[in-house]
């Protein structure tokens, strides 16, 4: 305090009455106390205004940042697929062929519809290559698109009635003796083929869970009662793991290069029977020359008849 107002200020301040000292001090507190405010709330602007600076500064250099790399070009590089030959033997296959095209084209970024053409025309085989090339050949540039030369395919080697005979086959499909993976590809194939006419979800799900095979399988299947035909298949396929890798659990028995053990009491006892035999002792009372018999009676037809048996001796049965 009196670095601040100078010694000038203090000097009589001890002559003063005790009533003048004591009110004196309090303005000289609160002023202290209100220049402490005032440099504590100047350092807090201060600070304040340091943090906005930091921060404007750091969107700017995110903001910049991300305009450099928004300009940068996005380049692809085209992937060469090998797509399967289409020989227009199997109709069924054209609906998956025409769409492993679309893929291939698609990755491989060719955008030309001339280009597109040549594509496809080079995975066809036998008489489909032979049914496009006679077009090409007497009408040069006759597939304009490859829209129009799937149209074309499809009116040619897909038969009319194809949409009606895979339903068909759909709602008549079980599985039988095959396994439940067999069983949900067929079914997937046949809803993929009917991709113009597709069944309900409900119908779906009946027809999976009629032609399952009782068992397990089938029982957790009404249990659950799934909703979609991509739920019951995950159930189905959930349990038949289950099952299968409960049935196909079997205990490790190691392999044993030594002899096996046995037991040495067994082979005691066994030795003086075998010994027995061998001497042609009774087995009762162990003497020799006779062996015990138990009498048999005999049917109401022949005579009693005796057999050798293993029994306490009696001398008197004894022969």
């Amino acid at each position: 305090m009196v670095s601040l107002l100078g010694e000038a200020a203090f000097a009589g301040f001890p002559n003063l009455p005790a009533e003048q000292q004591r009110a004196r001090v309090e303005r000289f507190d609160k002023y202290e106390s209100s220049l402490i405010a005032h440099v504590s709330a100047a350092a807090q602007e201060a600070a304040r205004a340091t943090m906005r600076a930091e921060a404007q500064s750091a969107a700017q250099a995110s903001a910049t940042k991300t305009a450099s790399f928004a300009a940068r070009p996005t380049t692809t590089k085209p992937v060469k697929m090998s797509v399967p030959t289409f020989d227009g033997k199997v109709s069924d296959s054209l609906v998956f062929w025409v769409r492993e095209i679309e893929i291939a084209l698609s990755a491989g970024q060719i955008y030309d519809a001339r280009a597109q053409v040549a594509f496809a025309l080079s995975n066809l085989g036998g008489r489909a290559r032979a049914w496009a090339m006679a077009r090409e050949t007497a009408t040069p540039g006759y597939f304009t698109s490859w829209s129009f030369m799937e149209q074309e395919l499809r009116s040619t080697f897909l038969l009319a009635n194809a949409a009606y005979r895979h339903r068909s086959i759909f709602l008549w499909c079980k599985q039988g003796k095959r396994s439940l993976q067999d069983y949900v590809m067929e079914l997937h194939n046949l809803e993929a083929a009917m991709v113009g006419a597709p069944l309900s979800e409900d119908v779906k799900v009946t027809v999976f869970m009629d032609g399952v095979r009782t068992g397990p399988v089938r029982t957790e299947l009404f249990r659950r009662q799934p909703k979609t035909f991509n739920e019951a298949v995950h159930i189905a396929m959930l349990e038949d793991h289950c099952v299968r890798s409960v049935q196909g659990h079997t205990a490790h028995v190691e392999a044993n290069e030594g002899p096996t053990p046995m037991e040495i009491s067994l082979a005691e006892s066994a030795r003086p029977q075998k010994t027995q035999r061998a001497s042609g002792r009774c087995f009762g009372c162990n003497r020799g020359r006779h062996r015990q018999r138990e009498r048999v009676s005999g049917t109401n037809d022949g005579p009693d008849r005796f057999r050798g048996v293993v029994q306490l001796c009696d001398e008197s049965q004894c022969c």
